[in-house]
């Protein structure tokens, strides 16, 4: 096999789930439910996106940041019906990665994995930084204030956050319990977030001034589709709820409800409030710090909305160095209720932050597991502590490494780097069910790939030149049209190409309309997002392939070309790095009738 197509080695579906199946000591247990999987979804989901990211969004999309987690959530719609056909069909951990490996190749595979390490690892970080500020301010308004080197500590000249470390910690030690305690720690977590949600959603609507909704999108389309890029990572919920596959019962039937139903709730909480929120106060002072709930509720509680505008302008002429509406205790004008009301979202905010920290630190591992199982990482991340049944050695490393970055992270900074990460992935599985579906071995493989990446980069031009397209500039917004016009000529071409049998599991519907819908709308939201992020993702990525070609490539289990796996599936490794599946047809290949596959939760018959 030459070292170009062993980038390329695709793992069957019918592997994949006859090496799970086979993992004796080393196996994860299923005991979830689908409303344990909506609770986690949710919990990964309405955390990071509603306590700390609804103010930075509003930056650059202002009121209509609500339109901007519309535009993710439609968007994420047509991926989760994408992740559901996949987690039905291939029910194992690793989420995007598995089904990258089992479509795309193991190189594609392992940049996906790599980039939802972004994804879950850094984002834990970066919401341990929030929980931080927030436990802060709410210790500052009960009389206590923090000592500073717990949150501004001098390390080396950078600005070091103690106190994020404390969360992390915990999450880390209630996770390496089980997946019983910790499914009860996320339902608690997640719950009291809800009733917090809903205090804002009954208490705040009346507060709405709709003067504030004047100017609904200052920046216009450009400035709503960056905001989505900022706030898209949020959206990662439904990721997790793929990465816990290898631990649902009845998968087939629990994933897709679990995916869908928690997409779906998140969205209808991040458009609710985010309007509510942006309907309270000026976007400046809901963002003049990472807290921007109880910094809407603080604001309303001693100042009109002309006394918040009298202040902004005061800020703006240097007159006083902060806002004084965020900072008033008493007076015969303050409403008692913001007042406190402000306190308990403070307090509530702890909740739903480390509720998605938490799932955030129990994705990670799951990914770190397939990956080991795989050959890719070190064998150690594929251990499962016999009496709790968790990676317990991947959890540990991965609180480790996300204790030490949140210690330094900003969350401003990252933010727009782990959605332009998160956006990549979600293309991936788009791409991935269309390839799928239309395998057959008397087609041309690169046939539907190539056009993909045509479809792909079309898009990109006509999402990159649109602001042009929409100011009138004749000559960008001739390319913006030529280019929209090409990639829905090549769709067609997508949706005439030959098909594979779908899937007897549960089916992502108007294949390969959804999917391409799905992938134009990721790969627009990545457009809006600056050339200094895909630096910094490109250097990520760089790091990511270092590890590969320095470890994986050679300790991949593709490269044992007479493992009995895979010729049990009459697998035949080509030159051209692609796999075959043999005839011996049956139920005996990864179907309900393998031994193999008895007692996992895997009930339906699964082929390519």
């Amino acid at each position: 096999m030459t070292f170009l197509s062993s980038l390329r080695r695709r793992k069957p579906i019918g592997a994949i789930l006859r090496a799970s199946a086979s993992s004796s000591s080393d196996k994860l247990k299923r005991s979830l439910g689908p409303y344990d999987l909506i609770l986690y979804g949710m919990g990964s989901s309405v955390g990071a996106g509603i306590y700390s990211l609804i103010g930075l969004g509003a930056q650059e999309a202002g009121p209509g940041v609500a339109l901007s987690f519309l535009l993710c959530g439609i968007s994420c719609i047509f991926t989760s019906l994408c992740y559901s056909e996949f987690s039905a069909r291939v029910p194992v951990a690793g989420s995007a990665y598995t089904f990258v490996y089992a479509s795309f190749g193991e190189f594609p595979a392992w940049l996906v994995g790599w980039n939802l390490t972004l994804g879950y690892g850094v984002s834990a970080a970066v919401v341990a930084r929030a929980w931080a500020e927030y436990c802060v301010d709410f210790l500052k308004g009960v009389g206590y204030k923090a000592p500073s080197f717990l949150t501004h500590a001098d390390f080396f000249g950078q600005d070091a956050n103690l106190l994020s470390t404390t969360i992390i910690f915990f999450c880390t030690l209630v996770l390496c319990f089980g997946v019983k305690e910790s499914t009860k720690f996320n339902a608690i977590m997640t719950a009291m977030n809800l009733v917090i949600l809903t205090f804002v959603v009954i208490v705040g609507t009346p507060q709405v001034e709709m003067e504030l909704y004047d100017d609904f999108t200052p920046n216009g389309l450009s400035g709503v589709a960056k905001g989505s890029g900022v706030v898209f990572f949020a959206f990662l919920g439904f990721d997790m709820v793929a990465c816990l596959s290898e631990e649902v019962k009845d998968p087939q039937r629990n994933m897709p409800i679990g995916i869908i139903g928690s997409l779906i709730l998140s969205m209808i909480v991040y458009v609710s409030l985010s309007l509510v929120v942006c309907g309270m106060a000026p976007i400046a002072i809901l963002a003049a710090t990472n807290t921007t709930i109880s910094n809407a509720f603080m604001a309303n509680s001693c100042c009109t909305v002309q006394e918040m505008h009298t202040d902004l302008d005061h800020f703006n002429e240097g007159l006083e160095s902060e806002y004084s509406c965020l900072n008033c205790s008493s007076g015969e004008n303050l409403d008692v209720t913001l007042y406190f009301g402000s306190k308990v979202i403070q307090f509530g905010a702890m909740f739903g932050l480390t509720a998605a920290c938490f799932t955030c630190l129990m994705g990670q591992p799951r990914i770190f597991y397939r990956m080991a199982k795989d050959g890719l990482l070190f064998e150690a991340f594929g251990k499962v502590d016999s009496k709790s049944n968790v990676p317990v050695f991947g959890t540990v490393i991965t609180g480790l490494f996300v204790a030490c970055a949140a210690v330094f992270v900003d969350l401003e900074s990252l933010a727009t780097m782990i959605s332009l990460g998160t956006l990549q992935v979600f293309t991936f599985v788009n791409a991935g069910v269309i390839i799928l579906r239309t395998t057959r071995p008397d087609t041309r493989p690169l046939y539907v790939p190539t056009l993909l990446v045509v479809f792909t980069v079309m898009v990109f031009v006509a999402g990159w030149s649109i602001d042009k397209w929409v100011y009138g500039n004749v000559l960008e917004g001739s390319l913006s049209t030529v280019c929209l016009i090409c990639s829905g000529v090549v769709g067609i071409l997508i949706r005439n190409a030959p098909r594979a049998n779908p899937p007897s599991t549960f089916k992502c519907p108007m294949v390969p309309i959804i999917p391409l819908a799905g992938m134009f709308c990721n790969i627009y939201m990545m457009t809006s997002i600056g050339g200094k992020t895909w630096i910094e993702i490109g250097v990520w990525l760089g790091l990511g392939c270092f590890l590969y070609f320095g470890y994986g490539i050679w300790h991949s289990k593709l490269r044992e070309v007479n493992d009995p796996l895979f010729s049990d599936l009459d697998c035949v490794i080509g030159e051209d790095g692609r796999y075959t599946e043999g005839g011996r047809g049956g139920e005996g290949e990864g179907g309900a009738g393998d031994p193999l596959l008895r007692n996992t939760g895997i009930t339906r018959n699964f082929r390519i």
